[in-house]
């Protein structure tokens, strides 16, 4: 199917990026300020990683299903807004109720059902990509996309790190708020492409999985971007921890640590974008690969508050780098009708990393004692994706 030819006009692609808004405020609060929360529940460091997700497993299944439908859905809104309609405000309704400080399994449900509506809604905003926007703008698209989102993340940090220890509910309602004023800007200023051929992916499970399996690239390329999800999913629930088991901070301070991040993200993430468009995508992945191992191992070695503000600042640089052109890539190598499907895919491959390596990550500082060997963990798995995208055969689309 022949790709969109305009794209989006400036305006529009504000509009898209709104919901990233929304979406950012809510990654940041569940890898930041989440885990505090948790922590007064008494769970142990494994337990925290596992449940502080914005990808857990569970998602990635949601997701799946949900991009399939989408890519077999018509009706008057296009087939990515009712998604988005639906399981947005259930997110937001879920958050509210984490806000009580329910018992403990009532908070696990409501973390369950936070998560699984949010990748029901979250992956076909992210097909939308594939729908409107051609190959050779995508970069710049995703940029603004990320800079949304770390606007949002910067939001919600501000808000926790003046907020957290004396009013954290008010922290709950801002980011159901922003879920719900992100997304709605999403559903009523972009117009889905009425002309789109409906996907040909077999439904039954067994056949969908050889089908898959078939597309070596797509293949190679979520092997290796799993390895930088499953590192930062190491890394950023124990951020915010780092800050107050091993360098001495209050909690507050923890979290304006981790906005360094954040802020770093934010000024690198529209140049990212254009670095993509002009040098090609894998090519500035493999080096945001790279450079995020590098700050991770000597990030494990800080000792003081200044140097920790100096390898932050070089992970958010990294982190723009990295993931800015991942989604774009995804794009180039699957086919437009199954943009819902297989974006699907390449979020649950990301969901299903991030737990296992917050697990591990967990688990290895329960053992070693200190979180410093989470931050090595994540920087030897940075390095072997790295490597494994060598591997990967990609459209060159650079201008």
């Amino acid at each position: 199917m022949p790709e969109p030819v305009h794209g989006l006009s400036k305006r529009d692609t504000l509009s898209y990026a709104a919901g990233n808004v929304g979406a950012g405020l809510l990654f940041a609060f569940t890898n930041s300020t989440l885990p505090l929360y948790l922590g007064h529940y008494g769970l142990p460091n494994v337990a925290i990683g596992f449940l502080a997700q914005e990808r857990p497993p569970h998602a990635a299944l949601v997701q799946i299903a949900a991009g399939m439908a989408s890519d077999r859905t018509r009706t008057s809104l296009g087939r990515r807004r009712p998604f988005v309609l639906t399981a947005v405000p259930v997110t937001a309704l879920a958050l509210l109720g984490l806000a009580f400080h329910p018992p403990l399994w009532v908070m696990v449900a409501l973390l369950v059902l936070m998560t699984a509506a949010f990748a029901a809604a979250y992956g076909p905003y992210q097909a939308l990509l594939a729908d409107l926007v051609p190959s050779g703008e995508r970069g710049r698209v995703n940029g603004a996309l990320a800079v949304g989102g770390m606007i949002g993340q910067v939001l919600v940090l501000v808000a926790a790190s003046m907020l957290w220890e004396r009013g954290e509910w008010i922290v709950f309602v801002i980011v159901a708020a922003a879920l719900v004023a992100g997304f709605g800007i999403v559903a009523w200023r972009i117009r889905e492409p009425r002309t789109l051929a409906l996907s040909g992916a077999p439904l039954h499970p067994l056949r969908w999985l050889r089908d898959v399996a078939k597309q070596t690239q797509v293949v190679r390329y979520l092997v290796a971007t799993f390895f930088f999800w499953f590192a930062f999913g190491g890394l950023a629930p124990f951020l915010t921890l780092f800050g107050v088991r091993e360098l001495g901070t209050t909690e507050d301070e923890a979290v304006r640590l981790f906005l360094i991040v954040v802020v770093s993200t934010v000024v690198f993430a529209l140049p990212a974008g254009w670095l993509v468009d002009r040098f090609g995508k894998k090519r500035i992945l493999m080096l945001g690969l790279a450079l995020s191992a590098s700050a991770a191992i000597v990030g494990s070695q800080v000792q003081t508050i200044p140097q920790a503000v100096v390898m932050l600042a070089l992970v958010g640089a990294s982190n723009a780098l990295a993931t800015v052109p991942q989604l774009p890539l995804l794009t180039d190598l699957i086919p437009r009708e199954r943009a819902g499907e297989m974006t699907g895919v390449g979020s649950a491959v990301w969901e299903l990393s991030q737990p296992l390596g917050a697990i591990c990550a967990g688990a290895l500082a329960d053992m070693a004692g200190t979180l410093r060997v989470s931050l090595l963990m994540a920087g030897v798995a940075l390095a072997i994706g790295t490597l494994l995208l060598t591997r990967v055969t990609a459209p060159d689309t650079s201008a």
